[in-house]
């Protein structure tokens, strides 16, 4: 198996710039048509990628059913888009369940994948007919067991994150004495252990991380069966990227190493995952607008009308956007700042023409996920309203 993802890894090469640079292009020309009457931050939102999205992760994976991460990118129009392209979802809140139901979803194919919940958010899930929730640690098992002691629950499990851009390994995820503890739990309650899940850390490009997943999977499902349990379920969790550089994977190439990994897994165990960036990131670009310039230092400082709090909170965490404008000229670095007045609403060192100014649009791909579900109006400034094209 090692062998195969290496080989996967040695054809990264063959996405090249010019495929991600027209991805972007494509993206950058919904955008222009709104900047002429530009008053506030918009993210616009492909229609047709989002479907595109969807079918693609279908294709490259047949027997993974996706539940999209509700997390990501919570819009209506998102979630009726993916409910007719018959995705599934995944919650980890009251507030994202409560968008579901207004969506009228089939709550027997929602998934909680929160792994601590509080107790008036199990209460409310389980009153709705949500009946898998996950789990990795005995407290956790305690608390819905005391809620919903008919519970289905998967256990999510420590796996390596190398290689991924936000590892999540340490927050979340039972080590192996952790496992054997709620296996114990799980059989002094008489609780439904049904299944396992792992996610391989936030934009992962490293295919042994998935590979090794499901190694660890197959075998705490023969240690569940020991135990009397009968497993359903085999969870993979995100963690699929983006295409931002033309270095990362494609979801086809993701989708040859996980199906020859699957062919360990028993038929009858369903498996899903969580495809949450993968399925809006590229579908969306952030219109925004130049509100001044200084220089500090010797450095030149670039302000815009949106930041960390306004959906750039991860240009603050080396994610590798690129930014673009309409103007041509000699690039040169800019430190890139928000409009609000907090030290940290800062994004990083940029490359812009040099004779950018104010007023200058500019435009930033790829940004359909984790942006305007991270954004607020702190300091008055408001969140990037969300627009859809075909």
């Amino acid at each position: 198996m090692k062998s195969l993802a290496a080989n996967v890894t040695n054809r990264f090469n063959l996405v090249s710039a010019n495929k991600v640079e027209k991805d972007q292009r494509q993206q950058i020309a919904f955008c222009r048509d709104y900047s002429e009457h530009y008053s506030h931050p918009l993210l616009v939102m492909s229609k047709d990628k989002l479907r595109e999205n969807a079918q693609r992760f279908k294709a490259a994976m047949p027997r993974v059913r996706p539940h999209f991460a509700v997390k990501s990118n919570p819009h209506p129009d998102v979630l009726k888009i993916f409910q007719d392209e018959s995705v599934c979802f995944e919650i980890a809140s009251s507030a994202e369940l409560d968008a579901l139901i207004k969506l009228n979803c089939s709550m027997e194919t929602v998934f909680y994948s929160n792994p601590i919940k509080c107790p008036s958010s199990i209460k409310y899930a389980a009153s709705k007919g949500v009946n898998w929730y996950a789990v990795d640690s005995v407290e956790e098992v305690l608390k819905i067991a005391s809620i919903k002691p008919n519970a289905k629950l998967y256990i999510r499990i420590e796996v390596s994150n190398e290689g991924s851009t936000w590892p999540l390994a340490g927050k979340f995820g039972a080590n192996p004495q952790e496992i054997e503890d709620i296996i114990t739990c799980c059989k002094e309650l008489n609780m439904q252990l049904c299944g396992v899940t792992f996610h391989v850390g936030s934009q992962c490009n490293n295919l042994e991380n998935w590979v090794s997943g499901i190694r660890s999977a197959t075998a705490l499902f023969n240690q569940l069966i020991q135990h009397g349990f009968e497993p359903e379920l085999l969870n993979l969790g995100g963690g699929y990227p983006l295409q931002l550089t033309g270095q990362e994977p494609s979801i086809e190439e993701i989708g040859a190493v996980i199906n020859k990994a699957l062919e360990s897994i028993p038929d009858h165990i369903q498996i899903m995952a969580e495809p949450g960036r993968f399925l809006v990131g590229s579908a969306g670009c952030l219109l925004s607008q130049v509100i001044g310039t200084a220089s500090r230092n010797k450095h030149r400082w670039l302000y815009l009308d949106t930041g960390v709090y306004g959906g750039l909170l991860e240009l603050s965490q080396n994610f590798p956007a690129r930014i673009f404008c309409d103007r041509t000229g000699e690039q040169g670095e800019w430190t890139l700042g928000g409009p609000t007045c907090d030290a940290i609403d800062v994004m990083g060192k940029h490359k812009l023409p040099k004779n950018i100014q104010v007023e200058d649009k500019v435009y930033i791909p790829n940004m359909g996920a984790y942006s305007t579900s991270c954004s607020t109006d702190f300091n008055g400034f408001p969140a990037p309203v969300v627009s859809f094209v075909d």
